[in-house]
C-alpha cells in the first residue's frame, strides 16, 4: 500500500523584513528629528505633532499675510446673529439661510456667516479673512506695546491656550509668536489654512475640536 505523503510549504523566514522595516522607520525618524531642528528651534517636543485634549478656553488667532490677528469668534457670531434672534425648529431652515447671508467688518478682519441645517440640527460657522495691512508683523509682536503682547498679557495662562490658524505665507511669523507663547506659560495649538481660505470656527459644536500640541 502506497504512503500518502502530506503536503507541506516552506514557511519563508521573516528576519530580513524585520530589519528593513527597522532600517527604514529608523531613517524616517532620523529625518523627522534633523528637519525640527532645522526648522527654527531645539526643543523637539515643542514641533512635533503630538495633539492633546485640553480644558482650557482657546484664544483664536489668524496668521495669513505676513500678519497676525486675534477674533472672538463667539462675540462675532453674536454680532452676525443679532438682527435674526433665536432660531426654533419652526424656522431653523430660514434662520440659517438668513444667517448665512450675514457679514460684517470689523477693524482687522472680514466675517462671515455659514449655516446650514444637518439631521434636525443646526451647523453654525464664524468665518473669518484678514483685512489686508491689519495685524501685527514679525518685528511688531516683539514690542511689549503690540497687540499680541497685550493679549498674553490680558489672558490667563491656566484658563485659556492659544489657537492658530496659519497660512503657508505666515508660517514664520507663526513660529516667531509660538515660540513669544510658549516663553509667557502659554499652550499652543494650531492648523495650516489654504491661502485665501478663511479661518472656520464652529459655534454649534460640531466639527474638530481645538487641541494643543
Amino acid at each position: 500500500m502506497t504512503r500518502r505523503r502530506t503536503q507541506l510549504f516552506e514557511q519563508p523566514s521573516l528576519v530580513p523584513m524585520a530589519d528593513m522595516v527597522t532600517n527604514t522607520v529608523g531613517i524616517m525618524l532620523f529625518i523627522l528629528i534633523f528637519v525640527s531642528l532645522s526648522a527654527g528651534g531645539v526643543i523637539i517636543s515643542r514641533h512635533l505633532p503630538r495633539e492633546r485634549a485640553t480644558h482650557a478656553h482657546p484664544v483664536w488667532l489668524y496668521c495669513a499675510h505676513g500678519r497676525i490677528v486675534s477674533f472672538d469668534a463667539n462675540e462675532l457670531g453674536r454680532e452676525l446673529a443679532l438682527p435674526l434672534g433665536e432660531p426654533s425648529g419652526a424656522n431653523v431652515e430660514q434662520w440659517a439661510r438668513r444667517y448665512s447671508g450675514r457679514s460684517l467688518t470689523t477693524d482687522d478682519l472680514f466675517v462671515s456667516g455659514e449655516a446650514d441645517t444637518e439631521n434636525g440640527g443646526l451647523r453654525q460657522l464664524v468665518a473669518v479673512r484678514a483685512r489686508p495691512d491689519r495685524g501685527d508683523d514679525e518685528a511688531a509682536i516683539r514690542n511689549s506695546a503690540s497687540s499680541f503682547q497685550r493679549l498674553l498679557t490680558q489672558r490667563s495662562r491656566t484658563d485659556d491656550f492659544l489657537f492658530f490658524f496659519v497660512s503657508p505665507d505666515s508660517v514664520r511669523l507663526f513660529r516667531a509668536a509660538r515660540d513669544r507663547a510658549a516663553e509667557a506659560g502659554y499652550q499652543v495649538g494650531w492648523t495650516p489654512v489654504a491661502p485665501d481660505v478663511p479661518a472656520r470656527v464652529s459655534l454649534s459644536g460640531s466639527g474638530r475640536e481645538a487641541t494643543i500640541q
